[in-house]
């Protein structure tokens, strides 16, 4: 389930019409979401401000307070401007209409009757990008109250100064730069600019950028530079130059530490590659560690495999104690997968009950069998708890494929086999299969 600094996004439905609240609550309840109903536009915004609605499903005729202007004030609100928005009208939909709901600030307009399918996938799709974008918002605040608080005990400015001389000779420096590049002031001043920026790299200050905007009068800023502290060590950083009057020959240079902005670009990276759920890989994530794992298995001529892992009786987990047991029982999975695994071999979850494992360094076919039958055992030992099994198959890396998708044709192929044999068992992928025969 999807969570917000602890708390489940809610589904907030509106519409004057006590039987149009009733379908859409019950169908909503497939997403497993709490579902609130309210019939109107001041009871709607009531709703918004408790902070917990990731999704608004919206009529758009309305007595007193219409639909459209319920967007207009929710994207008025800093809080609520970027909470997904979908209509749900009767009225036809013109190009007038269509124009005054995007322009208030739907995401989508849906005529009545709805379709309950596209309605879902649309609600759970919208619900799973609000998650994300709160929780990208919740570790950008938290990063900026570090940096706010770092910043307030510095007894000066903490953005770097320097006053650098039309020869590109630095003539003052502020404690904020010296302490950023760990040395004295005394250090810095007299010292050519250039020896001090690792990128961009600049060979000589007559041909250099600085030098060139600084011959025009014109200011130049850069948000993806390097700076290069005395130890030699680089300082991500953003850098504004400005040129001063003429008369003084020089400009100053603003140097901005950028390392917790950088570290929240890394952060960004990592969260388009896990699962959300379990915290394994996702299959992006995957895809990109099998393509490394090929590349390093074709210098080494080590033996890799690829396991390809699917669940037994997941799905009746789901349909008998519902979603939120099966993503219990998927953590415990994944869990169970990775006490059995090395710590450098690559466990994913690519899918609803599939899970990839990329085993470098393999000592042959019998180490691999081992392998797998551990996972296998593994997944079924809690049968009191959870009823599952797991069925594998088998991919050798280059000699099933030299592809990510010729191995995990051959992978996939080989778990199916050993579905058709029973399940809970595992078969290697053939050549044939690799070949897609």
């Amino acid at each position: 389930m999807l969570h917000v600094e602890g708390q489940a996004l809610e589904i907030l439905v509106v519409d004057d019409q006590a039987e149009n609240l009733e379908e859409m609550q019950e169908l909503l309840e497939d997403l497993g979401r709490t579902v609130r109903c309210v019939d109107s536009g001041v009871k709607a915004l009531e709703r918004m401000a408790t902070g917990q609605i990731g999704l608004v499903l919206m009529d758009v005729q309305m007595p007193g307070m219409d639909g459209f202007e319920v967007a207009r004030r929710m994207r008025a609100d800093p809080e609520t401007r970027f909470t997904p928005i979908i209509f749900i009208s009767g009225i036809r939909q013109t190009d007038t209409v269509l124009n005054q709901g995007y322009s208030a600030g739907a995401v989508d307009f849906l005529s009545k009757p709805v379709q309950p399918n596209m309605l879902l996938h649309k609600a759970r799709i919208l619900l799973e990008h609000d998650h994300y974008r709160r929780g990208l918002k919740h570790t950008s605040e938290q990063l900026e109250r570090e940096r706010s608080f770092n910043a307030s005990i510095l007894d000066n400015t903490a953005e770097g100064i320097l006053v650098v001389s039309d020869e590109g000779i630095i003539r003052f420096a502020n404690p904020a730069i010296t302490r950023m590049l760990g040395c004295a002031g005394s250090e810095l001043q007299g010292t050519a600019l250039l020896e001090w920026i690792e990128s961009p790299h600049e060979d000589t200050w007559q041909h250099s950028v600085w030098h060139d905007h600084l011959q025009r009068g014109e200011s130049l800023r850069l948000h993806d530079a390097n700076l290069r502290t005395r130890e030699g060590r680089s300082l991500p950083v953003a850098l504004s130059c400005s040129p001063l009057p003429p008369d003084q020959r020089a400009m100053t240079l603003l140097a901005l530490d950028m390392s917790a902005v950088r570290e929240l670009h890394h952060q960004l990276e990592v969260m388009t590659i896990t699962d959300a759920l379990t915290g394994l890989l996702n299959r992006r994530g995957f895809m990109q560690a099998l393509q490394a794992a090929i590349a390093r298995t074709q210098r080494t001529d080590r033996m890799s495999v690829l396991l390809y892992l699917d669940l037994d009786g997941f799905k009746q987990i789901n349909d008998q104690f519902g979603h939120e047991r099966g993503d219990d029982a998927l953590r415990w999975v994944s869990t169970q997968l990775q006490g059995c695994l090395r710590p450098y071999d690559r466990l994913a979850r690519i899918g609803g009950d599939e899970f990839t494992v990329i085993i470098e360094g393999v000592n042959g076919p019998d180490d691999a069998a081992a392998v797998a039958g551990k996972l296998i055992a593994q997944v079924s030992a809690d049968q009191e708890n959870f009823r599952l099994g797991a069925s594998v198959g088998i991919a050798c890396l280059l000699r099933n494929g030299n592809t990510v998708e010729g191995l995990m044709r051959a992978a996939d192929s080989a778990m199916y086999e050993a579905k058709r044999r029973g399940k809970g068992q595992y078969r290697f992928a053939s050549n044939k299969i690799a070949a897609g025969e």
